[in-house]
């Protein structure tokens, strides 16, 4: 399959897999966002999932947390934090984050839709993912106190039948280890909420493909 963005556009317009498609990469049972909303007064957060041309391929970026002792540290996420009060709306928060952790500007991107929210339960948030992309590679510039590495990944690579796997992963939130459902990019571990989003994304554009619209 060779993807370009206006494909990704397609599969953005149509209703979105959500909770179905969140699912097939869920390393437990997680509370809905909807719920959680009701329930426990979560914090709001987004993402950008980044695409952008490289060696004739569409590629999504990815960044490493740095290590430390926070719940999310070391591991592969999107782009992305909480929103401040002053962001006037979640992609305000997305494209701030965006920028602030990988240097590229909000107004680079063009906004190709959006996907299903997800509820962290280690973190309390919930978080918005958003699809933007860069008609050019991006001259990229980490700050490196939030990202220790930036992975880009072709697109196609994700979407191949045999793209997860179960891997045994220890979560420290709650002292256990479980089979996790995950990504290999590049030697890291892509699993958790970001995987969930990333399949989402996949699920989507499969099931614009099968359409008959």
């Amino acid at each position: 399959m060779s993807l370009n963005h206006e494909h990704i556009r397609a599969a953005l317009a149509l209703p979105l897999p959500g909770e179905q498609a969140h699912r097939k990469a869920m390393s437990y049972k997680r509370m809905t966002s909807a719920d959680a909303r009701q329930q426990l007064q979560p914090r709001e957060s987004a993402v950008v999932a980044l695409l952008f041309p490289a060696s004739g391929a569409l590629n999504l970026l990815f960044i490493v947390r740095p290590g430390g002792d926070g719940v999310h540290s070391g591991q592969v996420a999107f782009p992305g934090g909480a929103r401040d009060e002053a962001d006037t709306s979640l992609l305000a928060t997305a494209l701030r984050e965006l920028h602030e952790e990988t240097g590229v500007e909000g107004h680079s991107v063009e906004l190709l839709g959006e996907l299903s929210e997800v509820y962290i339960p280690p973190s309390n948030f919930i978080v918005k993912p958003f699809v933007a992309y860069a008609q050019r590679q991006p001259l990229f510039q980490p700050a490196p106190a939030e990202v220790q590495q930036l992975l880009s990944e072709p697109l196609d690579n994700l979407m191949r039948p045999d793209a997860t796997r179960l891997r045994s992963t220890f979560l420290p939130k709650y002292n256990i280890t479980l089979d996790v459902p995950s990504f290999d990019i590049q030697g890291h571990q892509l699993w958790g909420a970001t995987a969930m989003i990333v399949m989402e994304l996949r699920e989507a554009i499969r099931a614009c493909a099968e359409s008959p619209y």
